[in-house]
């Protein structure tokens, strides 16, 4: 069974049903991070082959967004994972980068290759760059 890396806080064991704990509008009121984090430790436990994460982190504040970027890489380690994503921390992470606009693939490959080609992504990292320092 994969690592549970959430068991260090015990939140998510606190919850009345734990991992199953709906999150729904009749369930238990939990902030969208935290939601988020519960849905990366079910994937987890279900262990599938291929796992889609759409935005799996975009309710993370700058002060947990490395926080629910590594439960993000934890969820789709070892899998197919396709990752949807504006954070550019985790397009980093990806053998293969695919960045969009307007509905179209512009560029593609490996993040490394996309930082020194001088297109869209590059100009991305380079602002996002900028603004970490």
């Amino acid at each position: 069974m994969p690592t549970r890396w959430w068991a260090s806080s015990g939140w998510i064991d606190a919850l009345p049903d734990g991992v199953d704990t709906p999150v729904d509008s009749e369930g238990v009121g939990l902030t969208p991070r935290r939601i988020q984090q519960l849905a990366l430790a079910r994937v987890l436990l279900v262990d599938p082959g291929v796992v889609v994460l759409d935005e799996a982190t975009a309710e993370g504040g700058s002060d947990t967004a490395q926080a629910l970027d590594r439960a993000a890489l934890a969820a789709a380690e070892g899998r197919t994972a396709v990752v949807v994503a504006h954070r550019l921390s985790q397009a980093a992470t990806a053998d293969t980068v695919v960045v969009m606009s307007d509905g179209l693939v512009v560029e593609r490959g490996r993040p490394d290759e996309l930082r020194t080609a001088g297109g869209v992504y590059a100009r991305l990292w380079a602002a996002w760059s900028r603004g970490a320092e």
